[in-house]
């Protein structure tokens, strides 16, 4: 039996609330850009209303959105092989707050995609080994690693 249009858009926009901030931070780490992580994310859930009479949506979103976000990013770098860092320009921003964010930025660079992804995934959205792993398509034990080395560079740079 299909779902009413408006139930449908009503579990869409609960999927959103839930998942949005997850879906943009993963964004964020792959392309160390705000505006192109939002856009990421946006054509995230394009995709997923575009598929909503196919959805399953007793299903958890979140893995499936998070695995899009990656492939929407691996998609972007491999157009875009050379994209200058831009300095973010918010006026929240104090002095010694924009210092800090490119001292971040500029570790957070140094770190393979896999370290960033994984480290984001488990330590900033909280998801499990097990789970971060299935939406980067590794092993648990592989990301592990991945998020230890990280975490390593990290604290070296500090």
């Amino acid at each position: 039996m299909a779902e009413s249009p408006s139930s449908t858009q009503a579990r869409f926009e609960a999927v959103y609330q839930e998942s949005w901030v997850p879906v943009f931070r993963l964004a964020l780490a792959w392309t160390n850009d705000w505006a192109a992580a939002e856009d990421l994310a946006q054509e995230a859930f394009i995709r997923l209303w575009d598929r909503r009479d196919r959805v399953n949506w007793n299903d958890p979103m979140l893995p499936w959105l998070l695995v899009v976000v990656r492939r929407l990013a691996t998609d972007r770098f491999r157009r875009l092989r050379t994209i200058a860092l831009r300095t973010p320009r918010s006026r929240d921003f104090d002095e010694a707050g924009i210092v800090r964010w490119l001292d971040v930025r500029s570790a957070f660079a140094q770190l393979t995609s896999v370290e960033r992804s994984a480290l984001v995934l488990v330590s900033v959205i909280g998801l499990t080994y097990e789970e971060a792993a299935g939406v980067l398509g590794t092993t648990a034990g592989a990301l592990r690693g991945a998020a230890s080395r990280g975490r390593d560079k990290l604290e070296r740079l500090a």
